[in-house]
């Protein structure tokens, strides 16, 4: 009896220990938003760390690889503007989170929505 439960206990910390990131989350700072994204897109991506605030301009924004782009926002307004502001360009799109997107290529934006959640968009 004790090895059954020694296993189940030991299976569950381990299963706990390999979930991905939180889906749909709501992220505090920008760092946090870049580890998630390196999680959830994995092969080795890197997210530039970022000490920028927030409140400054009411968004902020890292690097992500080569071609990713993170960004938190204050409020869906700033949001809209930013996404008005840059269009994408042919075979990237958008992750939309609660107070956050995501610019990727095709690919690593289809990765990261099925672990980060969100909305993938096209324009």
């Amino acid at each position: 009896m004790k090895k059954a439960i020694t296993l189940t206990v030991l299976s569950g910390v381990l299963l706990a220990g390999c979930s991905g990131p939180a889906k749909d989350a709501e992220y505090k700072n920008i760092n946090d938003l870049g580890k998630a994204y390196e999680q959830a897109v994995g092969d080795g991506m890197k997210c530039s760390e970022n000490k920028n605030k927030i409140d400054d301009y009411g968004w902020v924004q890292t690097t992500c690889g080569p071609t990713g782009i993170i960004m938190m926002f204050t409020s869906d307004a700033k949001r809209e503007e930013i996404k008005q502001k840059n269009p994408l360009e042919s075979g990237r799109r958008w992750i939309q989170g609660k107070n956050w997107l995501v610019e990727a290529d095709q690919f690593q934006a289809e990765k990261a929505q099925k672990s980060l959640g969100g909305e993938l968009l096209s324009s």
